[in-house]
């Protein structure tokens, strides 16, 4: 716009000029004539830079109303911004404080980098054969606290151990470690027993085989996934029993074959989201 104007101006200047210049010579410089015109003609000159100026100044005002405008709506955006940041360190934390937890067991840590160990502990539970034992295996911690010093003899802790080498080829007689995990960025935990990958949507912890107790023991039993590479205890290799863990078998019957196949030793897998 500027440009423009100042050419405009220009142009009128040169255009006087041409037309007046072959005159002019012929006229003497003190005519009252001649100066009437020159002052006309400069009149007409500085109206129009007066009007030039006008839409300069016009033209700048609305660019400063322009950058004005720019820049509150900037500081509108980083307000914004700042909100929105807020809200995701929000959700974030949210989400860690709603972590699941799982139970790994046959191992001393949890997989992945976005897995926090809550502690390593061994396994246990009832013992074996006893016709009032508790279900549940358990992992206790290595550094239990006790209160009182005595108490009733009726629910007993002991022990796990591998009772055959079906989950590794010297696992017979080994004590079972665990861990207690806690996946920072998941809100459920499931295992899934027969399968040894996640369902769409669901990411896997770890994969193994199922384990029990013996079913012609009349303790009761319940059902844990068993890391695919289990570890040992260190120095726990003694038939010392307690609570066993043993290789579970599908059959068919009420179970349907197929899917299931008589007798294939079960599958699991830990799965988080």
């Amino acid at each position: 716009m500027i440009k423009r104007c100042l050419l405009y101006v220009i142009y009128c200047c040169d255009l006087i000029s041409l037309c007046t210049s072959s005159n002019s010579k012929r006229l003497l410089l003190n005519d009252p004539d001649v100066i009437n015109n020159r002052l006309i003609r400069l009149e007409g000159i500085v109206s129009m830079l007066n009007t030039s100026l006008q839409l300069v100044t016009t033209e700048n005002q609305r660019q400063e109303q322009e950058i004005q405008r720019q820049s509150q709506e900037i500081q509108q955006q980083r307000l914004t911004i700042q909100k929105q940041d807020k809200t995701v360190e929000q959700l974030s934390s949210n989400i860690q404080r709603s972590g699941a937890t799982y139970i790994r067991w046959a191992r001393t840590q949890c997989p992945g980098n976005d897995t926090e160990l809550v502690y390593s502990g061994w396994a246990g539970g009832s013992y074996f054969n006893n016709p009032g034992a508790a279900a549940e295996y358990v992992c206790l911690p290595q550094d239990p606290d006790f209160v009182k010093t005595s108490g009733g003899d009726y629910g007993r802790m002991y022990g796990a151990e591998f009772d055959s080498n079906f989950f590794a080829s010297d696992a017979n007689d080994e004590d079972v470690p665990c861990a207690l995990c806690r996946p920072k960025y998941s809100s459920s935990s499931i295992m899934i027993p027969g399968k040894n990958t996640c369902y769409p949507g669901w990411k896997i912890e770890y994969h193994g085989y199922l384990a029990s107790g013996h079913h012609t023991y009349q303790s009761a039993n319940s059902f844990v996934c068993v890391d695919i590479n289990p570890e040992y205890i260190i120095g726990g290799l003694a038939a010392h029993n307690g609570k066993l863990f043993f290789e579970v078998l599908a059959k068919c019957g009420s179970l349907k074959c197929p899917p299931y196949k008589p007798n294939h030793p079960l599958t699991c897998v830990v799965c988080t989201k």
